[in-house]
This record gives C-alpha cells, structure tokens and sequence, in this order.
C-alpha cells in the first residue's frame, strides 16, 4: 500500500501547486483555460497517438476483454446518466458529463502505475484495451448523448441535431488521434524520428499540465458545490464501475484470471484527469474539477479495499 501511495502523491502534488500557482498570482486565472484547450488538442491527442501507434494489436487485442470492459462500462455509463436524471434531477447535458465521470477510468495516469505494483509481469494489453474502449466507445457515447441534447435545446430538428453531433464527434481531436493511432497501427507505419520525438514530447506534458489545470481551476471554487453531486459521481465511479465490470466478468467465462483482476482494477480508478476539461466545454468545469478531486481523494480508501477483496 505504501507503493500505491508513493505513485499517486504526485497526483495531489501537481494539483497543488496548480492552486498554490493560481492562488499567489503565478499563474493569472484567464490562462488555465488555455492551458486545458492545450491538453485536449495537442497534448492528449500526441499521447494517444503514440501509446496506439506503437501497438501491435494483434499481440493486445482479447476480444473477450473489450466485450467484459466495454459492457461493463456501457453499463456504468448508463447508470450515470440515469441516476443524474433522476435523483440529481440534471438535463441530459448535465447527466452526460457526470456519466462521464462514472464510466470513464484514468487508465493512462494511474491505472496503468498500479497494474505495474501489482502484477509481476503487468498486462500492457489490459491498459491498451481500456484506452480503446474508453476513447473510442464510452467517450463518443457520451459525447453523442450531450451535442444531442445541446442540439435538442436550440430548437433544431432531430435530423439537423445528429448531423451537428456527428460533426461534431467527428472533429473531437481524441477521436481524430485515435484514427491516426489505429492507422498506423495497422499499416506498421514508422514516424519520422523528428515526428516521432516531438508527439512523444508533447505526450510526455499530458498528465502534469491537465493535473495543473485541475488545481489552477480549483482555486476559484475549491470543493465547494453540490456534495450530493460531488459523492453520487464519485460512489458510481468508485464503487458501481467496478462492481459492474466485476458482474460481466463473472456471467462471461474464459477470461484469463490476470486479465479478470486487471479489468476490475482498471474500472477501480478514479475519473480520466482531463475531465474538468471535458465538462468545461459545457459548463461544468468547476464542478467536474471537484469530483475529480474528491474521487482522487477517495480512491485511496477504495483501491485497498479492491486489492485486499480480489488477491
């Protein structure tokens, strides 16, 4: 336990000083949104270029994890819409960015660490798998359920509304990176070394800027907001995720048993930490800030208690 919490200070660490920054007037307020527009159309998407282009999916890919992952996760997508809808009483908008954050694992910037802890030999196609199904199945979902009801509120006719949702899924620069990344992929394409070394660079500023943006923006607001929200968002990622992902583990048989315990880890931790940045494209930005980081919080409680449950 005391490895688990060595890798995830850092965590806390960079958020920190994202707040301290802001806070002392290092950094002015009005720059942490282009900070965020930075990760999420440079940063991320070089990231994920490089982690798919570098794959050889024949080697990673066990349909019987995408099909455990992804329905699980489908699942908890589902229950967080549902729940916000009901008990939150939120608009569809509101309920996608909260589904969001109950069905979508921090896979890149903390799963992956603790698959490293805990398996001698760490599954590299369980955290490959779960970028896959978390970029290119759970997050269009979701993206589709909100520019639908952006689109439904404006007045325009359905057929109007899905054609600026796909549009606009379409130019969603993860979606794009994740086409590139399959492509080459595929095609066993080698990058120019100079391409090669500038994507890495870049992907290499991911997760210490998107976690400094969390703190810059939480310096405004701090964890004040709905605590309902806050620990409704929070108990569906932390507890229902996995648990759901746990279920179709055990109703789809022939998983192989370090896969089964690497997708129920996975599904254990807490929300991607560009989702701050996700919801603040529709509003949410404070709020999505402090379930990020109560999540975070959270998972350390959480987390021990999967690993003394499943080993």
């Amino acid at each position: 336990m005391l490895d688990v919490l060595a890798t995830t200070a850092p965590i806390f660490l960079l958020i920190a000083l994202g707040l301290i920054a802001v806070k002392t007037q290092l950094m002015p307020p009005e720059a942490i949104p282009g900070l965020g527009r930075f990760v999420l159309y440079f940063a991320m998407p070089a990231l994920i270029v490089t982690t798919l282009g570098n794959m050889a999916f024949s080697e990673v890919i066990d349909p019987l994890y995408l099909l455990i992952y992804g329905s699980g996760s489908v699942l908890a997508l589902l229950f967080g819409i549902a729940v916000s809808k009901t008990l939150l009483r939120d608009n569809l908008t509101g309920s996608g960015v909260k589904g969001i954050g109950m069905s979508i694992s921090n896979s890149a910037f903390f799963g992956y660490p603790v698959l490293l802890l805990v398996f001698d030999h760490p599954p590299t196609n369980a955290f490959a798998m779960c970028l896959i199904i978390e970029n290119i199945l759970i997050l269009p979902l979701a993206l589709v359920t909100i520019e639908y009801s952006i689109g439904r509120q404006t007045g325009t006719t359905l057929l109007e509304a899905w054609k600026t949702v796909i549009g606009r899924v379409a130019r969603n620069p993860l979606i794009i990176a994740i086409a590139v990344g399959v492509l080459i992929s595929a095609l066993k394409l080698e990058l120019p070394t100079v391409l090669s070394q500038s994507l890495d660079m870049l992907a290499r500023t991911a997760a210490s800027v998107a976690l400094f943006v969390v703190g810059g923006s939480l310096a405004s607001t701090g964890l004040r907001g709905n605590l309902v929200e806050i620990g409704t968002v929070a108990a569906g990622k932390l507890m229902m995720h996995p648990l759901l992902v746990g279920l179709m583990v055990l109703a789809i048989p022939g998983l192989d048993p370090q896969l089964k315990l690497a997708a129920v880890l996975m599904a254990a931790m807490p929300m991607m930490s560009i989702y701050p940045i996700i919801g603040g494209n529709y509003g949410y930005r404070n709020q999505c800030s402090g379930m990020l980081l109560a999540t975070t919080v959270l998972s350390f409680a959480t987390i021990s208690i999967t690993l003394r449950l499943l080993l």
